[in-house]
């Protein structure tokens, strides 16, 4: 785990286990709470969301957290069960078997929380990339079989619900607080700290890691089951320059094309398929690259294996080269595909650049790919 990723972590779990609050004692300190309504135990939970911004920034009434870039899970602890939710309600308890012992972590009866589901690469940061390889889901909504070898981990972020105790109104510094003092740190949980007031710190230094970002939390905050500006989400986000090869037809209203399908070179020359962009255009956007791409088309394919796309490719000689923004890499849908653009955008095109020089030796030194696990037989 990077150093001070680790640090953090380390710092969590030395709070947690110096806690000696009894579940006796924590259900009066629970009681005793600003904002804490005594009621049965609550069915649902619709997550709150984030709202993005664009920039870093400092400030004394913000909590700062890692965002842990995995999928987000609400966990109803009741009883020694534990119960696990996605934001759309679906039950994913029977998706993670290694967390139904969850519950033996956290101090209480009956509670309510809310994290996120990781999966861990090597270097201890979380990938989104062995996240699909355990559940199987791929872009575009593809399916393989899930490989149940990446282990996963849950971070818990927020307290709901404690002993009988509705904690949505109570301040998020409180809730953080208590949620702290209920959790053992063991190998399937972890407590997801947070730094005050200083969020360019933390923002550079999930940079310097090659996290997804940061999200940043009024710590005076209510819990709102809706996205929000209490809690702000600002991404990191990754720039190269890939070769245009072909496009997608359309999709609805939208005129011209759907997407642009993009490739990097490798050491033999080839044109190896990397994603599609389809967002980044406006209308006058989507008329002039649609006008170039029109006198490029080719009947025959530039890339040099398969081509994933949902939709209709139209290929077009390999001349344009276009600057892209991304999140990470994943994996395609087919485990011999290669590696792929995750959240690729459209940033515009670059004249300035030869199509022979966007090379995917290059662009995976800047930003590695993750291993792709085997499932061993």
């Amino acid at each position: 785990m990077p150093e001070s990723v680790a640090s953090s972590s380390a710092a969590s779990e030395s709070r947690q286990k110096k806690s000696t609050v009894s579940l006796a004692s924590s259900a009066v300190s629970v009681a005793q709470l600003p904002g804490a309504v005594k009621r049965p135990m609550l069915p649902s939970i619709y997550p709150m969301l984030a709202t993005p911004i664009d920039h870093p920034f400092d400030g004394p009434e913000w909590l700062f957290e890692i965002k842990w870039d995995g999928y987000r899970a609400v966990a109803f602890i009741e009883n020694g069960k534990l119960r696990l939710t996605s934001r759309n309600q679906n039950d994913l308890s029977g998706r993670y078997p290694e967390l139904k012992d969850l519950p033996k972590f956290v101090k209480g009866q009956s509670g309510i929380l809310d994290g996120e589901v990781v999966a861990l690469d090597e270097q201890g940061r979380p990938s989104f990339s062995l996240m699909q390889q355990r559940t199987g889901f791929r872009p575009g909504g593809r399916r393989m079989a899930p490989n149940a070898d990446v282990p996963i981990l849950y971070y818990a972020f927020d307290l709901l619900y404690l002993n009988g105790y509705d904690l949505r109104k109570v301040h998020l510094e409180d809730r953080k607080r208590t949620l702290a003092s209920i959790l053992v740190t063991g190998d399937s949980l972890r407590y997801s700290d947070h730094y005050e007031a200083q969020g360019i710190a933390l923002f550079e230094m999930a940079r310097q890691n090659g996290l997804e970002g940061i999200v940043a939390k009024k710590r005076d905050c209510s819990y709102q089951e809706h996205r929000s500006r209490d809690w702000l989400k600002i991404k990191i986000r990754h720039q190269l320059e890939c070769v245009i090869g072909g496009y997608t037809e359309p999709e609805g209203s939208r005129a011209y094309f759907g997407s642009i399908v993009l490739g990097l070179y490798d050491k033999k020359g080839r044109l190896i398929h990397v994603g599609q962009a389809g967002s980044g255009f406006n209308q006058k956007s989507l008329t002039e690259i649609w006008e170039l791409l029109n006198k490029l088309e080719t009947k025959q394919s530039p890339f040099y294996g398969p081509v994933e796309a949902l939709r209709k490719v139209h290929w077009v000689k390999p001349e344009l080269v276009a600057e892209i923004e991304f999140a990470e890499w994943t994996h395609g849908a087919s485990g011999s595909s290669g590696p792929k653009l995750r959240a690729p955008v459209f940033l515009g095109l670059r004249d300035d650049k030869s199509p022979k020089e966007c090379l995917l030796e290059e662009a995976s030194a800047e930003f590695p790919i993750p291993q792709q696990r085997r499932t061993e037989n």
